[in-house]
C-alpha cells in the first residue's frame, strides 16, 4: 500500500497481486467527483471541518477531528486489504514556515501511529526521492508525475475530469518501496 497523505486529498495505491486499486480520500466532494465512476479508482469523502472558528482551541479541535477521520478511512482500507507493508511519503521539511506543514506533520504521524498499531512494516520515503525515482527530477511538477503514471498504468490513462496528482504520487511511493528506494 502506498500513501500520499494530505488533509484535502490523500492518495492511496493498493496492489492486490493482480492490479492496482486507487482510493482518493477528499475533504470536500466536487460535483465532478460525485458523478465520477471508474473501476480502478474510488473516491471517499469525509466531512472536513473548516477552521473558521475564532478561538484557537476550536480550530485545533477541528483539525484533530479531520485527521482522525482520514485515519479511520485508512484503517478501514488496512482491515479490508491486509497489507504486509505500507509505504508513505514523509514530511516535506522544505515547506518550513508554512502553517500547512504543521497540519501535514500531524496527519503523517497519526497515520504512522495507526500503522504501528497493526504491526505492519512501514517505509517512509522522502518526497524528493519519490519524484527522482519516478521521473529523474526531484523538483518535478504534478503534471509530469501524472503523465508518467498514466504511461505505466494503462487502467487509469483515461482519467481526465478530476484531480489525480495525489494518486500518481501514491503509485510512485509504492513503486519506491518495491524497488528499495
Amino acid at each position: 500500500m502506498g500513501i500520499d497523505p494530505s488533509i484535502n486529498s490523500t492518495g492511496i495505491c493498493i496492489y492486490n497481486g493482480k492490479k492496482y486499486i486507487y482510493y482518493n480520500i477528499v475533504g470536500s466532494m466536487t460535483k465532478k467527483m460525485a458523478a465520477f465512476t471508474h473501476k480502478h479508482l474510488n473516491i471517499i469523502s469525509y466531512e472536513k471541518l473548516k477552521d473558521k472558528k475564532t478561538e484557537y482551541f476550536e480550530k485545533e479541535q477541528q483539525k484533530s477531528i479531520n485527521i482522525f477521520n482520514i485515519c479511520k478511512i485508512i484503517e478501514g482500507l488496512i482491515k479490508k486489504y491486509k497489507p504486509t507493508c505500507i509505504a508513505m511519503e514523509g514530511v516535506s521539511y522544505g515547506s518550513i514556515g508554512s502553517a500547512a506543514l504543521v497540519d501535514l506533520s500531524g496527519l503523517n504521524f497519526a497515520i504512522r501511529m495507526m500503522i504501528m498499531k497493526y504491526n505492519i512494516n512501514m517505509i517512509i520515503i522522502p518526497p524528493t526521492s519519490v519524484k527522482k525515482a519516478a521521473v529523474a527530477n526531484g523538483q518535478a511538477d504534478k503534471q509530469i508525475m501524472v503523465d508518467a503514471w498514466k504511461r505505466l498504468d494503462k487502467n487509469i490513462a483515461d482519467i481526465t475530469e478530476i484531480k489525480i496528482d495525489d494518486l500518481a504520487d501514491s503509485y510512485f511511493i509504492l513503486q519506491c518501496a518495491n524497488n528499495g528506494v
